[in-house]
């Protein structure tokens, strides 16, 4: 079973009877408010939405249905589903916790380690350029001459002290393979908006670290996607979680 559908089938157990109050598609977030006031965000994939005009099959009626069909959602292979799916998990789990130290001060890197980074997090490259041995980040759409295409976590992951993993990879169903390859690694950190906070699933894997966040104004979080908000237009509205799973392996 996959680790997002994993995830998923915990989310369902812990619904009950909670209903969607409230939810909104943006250019850069996706967000969602249930019934009992609490909210989930995470990242749009807007690059792979498709061709249509209409991501959502029954868009206009989702309001008031209950909150476990859209955590469904999170197995779809269409983006934009898949995106409201993470997005309620979030709303149901992340909650729970409130741990907010700085996820980077938590990693546990040393002099000459490798490190791979799914996912450009400029403030972790520019934290550990000048310590790691090498730093490997990987993007799906290369926008910068350093990054290095997705299907390269192939050759270097392997070869990996500490991986970071941006949540993203739970919405594209990329979070298994990816955590298959971390063979030698010794952290693994799990980041960003879009991570689901299921720490009894993700320690079976091998995940040491998982910062995440909580949304601490549910409307205004909707209004600011709504405009086209994204991560950093977010910060008022949401809270960043870390918690540490295990030690870093010797």
């Amino acid at each position: 079973m996959l680790i997002t559908e994993q995830a998923a089938n915990y989310a369902l157990n812990k619904a009950d009877a909670l209903t969607i109050a409230d939810v909104c598609i943006g250019v850069g977030y996706t967000g969602v408010k249930l019934s009992d006031g609490s909210g989930g965000c995470c990242y749009t994939i807007r690059g792979e939405l498709g061709p249509k005009c209409g991501v959502i099959e029954g868009a206009g009626t989702l309001i008031g249905r209950p909150a476990a069909d859209l955590i469904k959602m999170a197995i779809s292979v269409k983006p934009a589903e898949a995106s409201l799916g993470v997005a309620t998990i979030n709303a149901v789990l992340n909650n729970s916790y409130s741990e907010a130290k700085n996820a980077i001060d938590e990693m546990a890197v040393k002099a000459g380690d490798k490190i791979g980074i799914i996912g450009y997090f400029y403030p972790v490259v520019k934290r550990f350029q000048e310590t790691a041995a090498d730093i490997y980040v990987f993007e799906r759409h290369l926008t910068d001459d350093f990054l290095l295409p997705d299907w390269a976590e192939n050759i270097y992951l392997p070869e990996c002290d500490v991986v970071v993993i941006t949540g993203v990879t739970f919405i594209n169903k990329t979070i298994d393979h990816v955590l298959s390859l971390c063979t030698r690694a010794k952290e693994i950190v799990i980041m960003g908006a879009s991570t689901i906070m299921a720490p009894d699933i993700l320690k079976k894997y091998g995940v040491t670290l998982l910062a995440g966040s909580r949304v601490s104004d549910p409307d205004r979080l909707l209004k600011v996607i709504a405009q086209g908000g994204g991560g950093l237009d977010v910060l008022d509205c949401t809270e960043k979680l870390c918690l540490r799973l295990g030690d870093r392996r010797k």
